[in-house]
Order: C-alpha cells, then sequence, then structure tokens
C-alpha cells in the first residue's frame, strides 16, 4: 500500500520485534542519533563535578571520573568522540569520481544502526533526548562497573559515536569536523526516509481527522498533492486505487477512478506545488490543513 519501506529484514533471522525496532531507529535516526546536545550536557556536568573537589597529589583521580554510573557514561561517551574521524574524512576526502561520499557514509549508517539496535545495551535509546534525566536513567542501566563486559560496552560507545559523527555530518554540521561535504544528493535518501514513515495506519488518522474537508470527492486531490509535494507521489491512477484500499473508520466520499486527475485539470494552479496555491481558495485551506495534520503525526 502507502508504506514504503525500504528495510529489507530476513525474517528468518530477526523477530518482528526486532524488525519493529530497526525500523523505527532508521526512520528516527536524525532525532536518536544528533547528539551534541548530549555532549555539551555530560561536558558541563564532568567540569561541575571535577572542579568541586580540590587538587591533591594523591587524590583518588580515577573514583572521582569513573566512581559513578552518571560519570563513568560521561566519561565513556566524550573521551571516543572522534575516534572515527580520520576514517570519516579519508572516505571523504578519496571519494570515487562521480559518486557522493555522503551517500556511502549514509548506507553506512544503516548498517551501523542495524547493528546497533540489536545490541542488548542499547535497549530503551529511544528514551533519551534532551532533558536533565533521561540520559541519567540510561546511564544508571547499563553494566559499566561489570569488567566482563568491557569490550561490549567499548564496542557500543564507538558504534554509537561513529552513527552520531556520520550524523551530524549528514545533518549539515560537516564544517564543525572540519569538513566540506556536497549535501546536494541527499534529497533522495531524506525523502525515502520520509516515505518510510508514511505507513497506512498514520494516513487513515490524518485523513480521518481532516475529514471535514473531505466533503467531496475533489478532496481526494488536495490529499494526493500534499503527498507529491512532501513525499514524492506523481501516479494519480495508482493513489486512486490504493486510497480505495484503506479501512477508514469514518465514512468519506469515494475516490473513482480519474478523481484526482480531472480535479486538478478544473484546478490548473493546483499543478503546483501546495506552497503556491491561491491563499483564497477552499481546496487551499484544506491541503494546509492535511499538510499540517500529517507532519504532526509523522
Amino acid at each position: 500500500m502507502f508504506q514504503n519501506n525500504n528495510i529489507q529484514l530476513n525474517n528468518d533471522i530477526f523477530s518482528r520485534t526486532m524488525q519493529r525496532r530497526m525500523e523505527m531507529m532508521l526512520q528516527e535516526a536524525d532525532r536518536l542519533f544528533s547528539l551534541g546536545w548530549l555532549r555539551k550536557r555530560l561536558w558541563k556536568e564532568l567540569k561541575e563535578f571535577v572542579n568541586s573537589e580540590p587538587a591533591s597529589e594523591f587524590c583518588d583521580y580515577r573514583r572521582i571520573l569513573m566512581g559513578s554510573f552518571e560519570g563513568r557514561f560521561a566519561w565513556e561517551v566524550l573521551s571516543v568522540h572522534r575516534k572515527s574521524l580520520p576514517d570519516i574524512r579519508k572516505r571523504i576526502e578519496n571519494a570515487f569520481e562521480g559518486t557522493n561520499p555522503l551517500d556511502e557514509l549514509l548506507e553506512e549508517r544503516e548498517e551501523l544502526i542495524m547493528e546497533f539496535a540489536r545490541m542488548p545495551l542499547s535497549r530503551a535509546w529511544e528514551n533519551v533526548k534532551d532533558d536533565i534525566m533521561s540520559w541519567r536513567s540510561f546511564a544508571r542501566r547499563m553494566p559499566v562497573m561489570d569488567a566482563s563486559r568491557k569490550d561490549d560496552i567499548c564496542h557500543f560507545f564507538e558504534v554509537l559515536d561513529r552513527i552520531s559523527v556520520i550524523t551530524d555530518i549528514a545533518c549539515g554540521h560537516a564544517k564543525e569536523y572540519g569538513l566540506e561535504v556536497d549535501h546536494s544528493g541527499t534529497e533522495n535518501f531524506k525523502r525515502k526516509q520520509q516515505q518510510a514513515k508514511l505507513t497506512d495506519e498514520l494516513l487513515i488518522k490524518s485523513i480521518e481527522k481532516c475529514s471535514a474537508f473531505l466533503t467531496t470527492n475533489s478532496g481526494w486531490a488536495v490529499v494526493f498533492c500534499v503527498l507529491r509535494d512532501d513525499f514524492g507521489f506523481d501516479n494519480t491512477r495508482q493513489f486512486e486505487r490504493d486510497i480505495v484500499e484503506l479501512h477508514f473508520t469514518k465514512k468519506l466520499p469515494g475516490c473513482p477512478k480519474e478523481t484526482v486527475s480531472k480535479t486538478i485539470r478544473n484546478n490548473p494552479y493546483m499543478y503546483d506545488s501546495v506552497n503556491k496555491w491561491p491563499s483564497d481558495k477552499k481546496l487551499t485551506k484544506a491541503a494546509k490543513a492535511f499538510r499540517e495534520t500529517l507532519h504532526e503525526l509523522l
């Protein structure tokens, strides 16, 4: 149906629960792995913690730096940061002619995220956000004091940081790492990420929340045009075939063959992107309402 799932997972290898976890992390990669805020918080906290201890010739500095779960977590995150940067720089500076190194890095990020999602240590990572407590809760769950888990813990933080650095670069922060990257070729990648989020369930919910605007068949052309502009839909007939297969809980107008194309022909401004539609048109108001609702739910 409408969901364009670009994640090819082998059902014989991964459970459905694990597949959903991988899909979630791939779809939410920019949010989950843009970690500049975390490094800033951890450095500030570590500085305050260290400054509170007086200098001493025989102080137990190791205990101070690594004696708490939060302190150990901060140390691990910050000490490994940029470890992968020389290799990433080499990949960018020695890209083959005619290729975009960022595409290669984004493909690697997908592989790393799938590996990260399978790590037992990554459980609940999706709950870590830019606030005071969530990273602390995550840190306290990690077995950082268990010497037998040392290799697993090191690998976890190295993979997390490499994903984070690639994510920063992909999100326009390459210069902060001293890199020059062409972002012009990433539009298709971002479009695919958006498409992967558009499940049938989410689309049904969005349409039903805007059902007040769908009082006639022409309203389906509004839905199509928003999906065209924001998700790359380009086939009106396929849209019409798919829309009638969705299981709506509300009674909505039908979408017979050529509904969308006829509506667009009768309203030539609809050939333009929704942003350029005349503000005084009823269909423009409907399109803005649907787009706003859809993106709120994404």
